[in-house]
């Protein structure tokens, strides 16, 4: 069991600087009614970084649009070709900034914000690029000064007031410090009153009021859904909610949702089994339910645990030998596995 915690977004896209009705992926729809043709912005771009030679802009946008694809590896070689092509382009460095730190390649990712905030101080996007790098660090301190500096030139920034709840959320998970808690919440709040669809910001109120056992917290959860109807971290966290006050009904029907939303997560799987395992002893379905999680993890030694228990409880000693020994070598120090197959030996 898992729960899922979004710390911050190191990846943050610069503003393209171009038109906003820049062509991506669009349908065109002819008058006629009778074809429709895909538009090709790959190629579109190509086509425009190959016209404009020496123009660190359309070298930007294709990063852009290859980052969005993701595409790093792509999008990290049009950036330092445009840094060649044009020293003195800021949404370049920005951008390759936040692409380094995403990354956690610090020192180089540091060089790029310095480079912007000597040549332009109020730049907020180095401000909190050098907020998110000292987070990084464990230096709230610095962190909070930077975002200070954000504030002071933006002061309705959601970004800013977001990374203020990180700093001083880990900052109370650190010292327990009540202080801690109320900025990070109010600095939560506060982002999302100057922008009511920062999902991330709900999904951080949600998980710190569920930690402190709030059912505020699922208001925060659902308020996410409100923005991403398909958010798996938010569908994950209202089941775990649910499953850890006994609520199982409501926590197998969130999970089933993410079953839907993601057939390839294991972990959904897993709950699914230790719900059915636990609470409704309905041993067949926990069957089901942990083989479909190592079937698609062939690592979930605690699956593999769990399923020996479902066939040991169930009388089927062999399957739960089996089972055991796959937990074991999945992982050899898994002391519980070794136990419960030295039991069924």
């Amino acid at each position: 069991m898992k729960y899922l915690y979004i710390t911050f977004c190191l990846l943050v896209l610069a503003a393209c600087g171009g038109d906003s009705d820049d062509p991506i992926d669009i349908i065109d729809q002819p008058n006629d009614d009778t074809t429709v043709v895909a538009f090709d912005s790959l190629k579109f771009f190509n086509d425009q970084v190959a016209a404009n030679p020496g123009n660190s802009d359309w070298l930007f946008k294709r990063a852009v649009y290859s980052l969005g694809k993701g595409n790093a590896a792509s999008s990290k070689a049009d950036l330092e070709l445009a840094m060649r092509v044009d020293s003195m382009n800021m949404d370049v460095h920005l951008l390759y900034g936040n692409l380094q730190l995403s990354m956690t390649h610090l020192d180089t990712s540091k060089f790029h914000y310095e480079y912007i905030l000597e040549r332009d101080s109020s730049n907020t996007g180095a401000l909190i690029g050098m907020s998110k790098l000292y987070a990084l660090l464990n230096n709230s301190a610095m962190a909070d000064i930077y975002i200070s500096s954000a504030l002071t030139v933006d002061p309705y920034m959601a970004e800013a007031y977001f990374m203020r709840g990180i700093v001083y959320r880990s900052d109370y998970y650190e010292t327990a410090r009540q202080e801690s808690w109320d900025i990070a919440v109010s600095s939560f709040q506060t982002c999302v009153e100057q922008d009511p669809d920062y999902y991330s910001a709900y999904i951080e109120m949600g998980v710190m009021y569920d930690q402190a056992g709030s059912e505020l917290s699922l208001e925060y959860y659902n308020s996410a859904l409100d923005i991403f109807p398909e958010s798996q971290e938010a569908w994950y966290n209202i089941g775990m909610y649910h499953q850890t006050r006994g609520n199982v009904n409501k926590a197998l029907s969130a999970y089933t949702t993410l079953n839907e939303l993601d057939s390839a997560w294991a972990d959904p799987y897993y709950n699914q089994g230790y719900l059915h395992l636990l609470m409704t002893k309905d041993l067949d379905s926990a069957i089901y339910y942990f083989t479909k999680a190592t079937d698609l993890d062939p690592e979930y030694f605690q699956a593999y645990n769990n399923l020996g228990l479902a066939y040991e409880t169930k009388g089927d000693l062999d399957n739960a030998k089996k089972s055991y020994q796959l937990a074991v070598e999945a992982n050899p120090d898994f002391q519980l596995a070794k136990d419960n197959l030295d039991r069924v030996k």
